[in-house]
């Protein structure tokens, strides 16, 4: 027996054998609409000679499908050329903020997380020589001592953008697993224009976006953005919890974020032991030695995230530069 179009699908979205993704793809798509983005990447009139469609009928079907997150736009010389999600991630990314989704589809969402994807991220590290994201210091947690480069300051990623767009973080959104704040996800440059042209985020100046930050870094969420030098399109603010990657690299060591250029470290004899900063560490980089009277860091786990120093009443830590900047990738 042939694979259905759903089935068709998930393969081409770099997920085979999926037995959730047919059925997340088969709540927002008939069998031809299927069949129409299996197609891509095409114009709209490709489509309507291929299904022998009126070219109106296709453009308004494309309209639909960008606002529930299925096709994404390129402009070329012949027109519009429209192509599907490439990878599940992206898939994920795109639908959740659709304003059609329903409970049941983001309760699906949830089972595919808790019951198919802690096997694929196997699959992403086998074919990805470093991984697609990287976390950014809290600036304030710094040695001043330390140089930090523009892309990987939030504050210069910020003021670099020409637009910037707030959206809901898609991982919070379906698990639902903790009272972090929700709509912090920063869009920047084009994916700003994306997120506001599907009207699946906000518009907020440079001050909203920073103040944002500040919320994130109070609350404990973690600065992640894209793992290279140039064209950032995202800042994220994640949880231990409801994140697509944290739990994986806590719980199965996947490599799904590269570290900062930094490490975390506690001055033994300011440390007043509240254990406060054990309690924000998501990663469990950091535990009390006893006969040290103090907290110590693991530079082995630790990510050089910052979240720590944040709520230090002793402002015992800072993060050292651990890592040249040829760490971070150009492109």
């Amino acid at each position: 027996m042939g694979k259905t179009v759903y089935e068709q699908f998930a393969e081409k979205i770099m997920i085979p054998g999926s037995g959730i993704v047919p059925r997340l793809i088969a709540m927002m798509t008939t069998e031809q609409e299927a069949e129409m983005l299996l197609s891509m990447p095409a114009t709209a009139q490709e489509l309507a000679d291929k299904f022998s469609m009126d070219l109106s009928a296709v453009e308004d079907k494309m309209v639909d499908f960008f606002k529930k997150g299925l096709v994404f736009k390129s402009y070329k010389p012949q027109g519009i050329v429209y192509r599907m999600p490439r990878e599940v991630m992206q898939f994920h990314d795109a639908t959740i903020l659709w304003h059609g989704a329903t409970q049941e589809y983001y309760d699906l969402w949830q089972k595919f997380m808790e019951e198919e994807w802690p096997e694929y991220t196997k699959m992403v590290e086998k074919f990805m020589p470093r991984p697609f994201s990287r976390i950014i210091p809290v600036e304030q947690s710094l040695n001043p001592k330390s140089q930090i480069l523009a892309y990987e300051s939030c504050k210069d990623l910020i003021e670099d953008s020409e637009d910037i767009a707030v959206t809901k973080c898609t991982c919070r959104v379906i698990a639902h697993k903790c009272d972090s704040p929700v709509e912090v996800c920063l869009q920047l440059g084009k994916s700003a224009r994306y997120a506001l042209e599907r009207e699946t985020g906000r518009k907020v100046s440079k001050q909203e976006a920073l103040d944002i930050i500040k919320q994130t870094e109070e609350a404990g969420l973690i600065h992640v953005t894209m793992n290279r030098a140039e064209n950032m399109h995202f800042i994220c603010n994640c949880c231990g919890c409801c994140c697509m990657a944290m739990p994986m690299m806590v719980e199965y060591g996947r490599a799904m974020n590269d570290p900062s250029r930094f490490c975390a470290v506690i001055d033994e004899d300011a440390c007043e032991e509240c254990e406060l900063c054990l309690e924000r560490c998501v990663f469990k980089a950091i535990e009390m030695d006893e006969d040290k009277g103090a907290a110590v860091v693991d530079p082995d786990r630790c990510m050089g995230c910052g979240v720590c120093q944040v709520t230090c009443p002793a402002d015992a830590i800072v993060l050292d530069e651990v890592r040249e900047k040829e760490f971070i990738p150009m492109t």
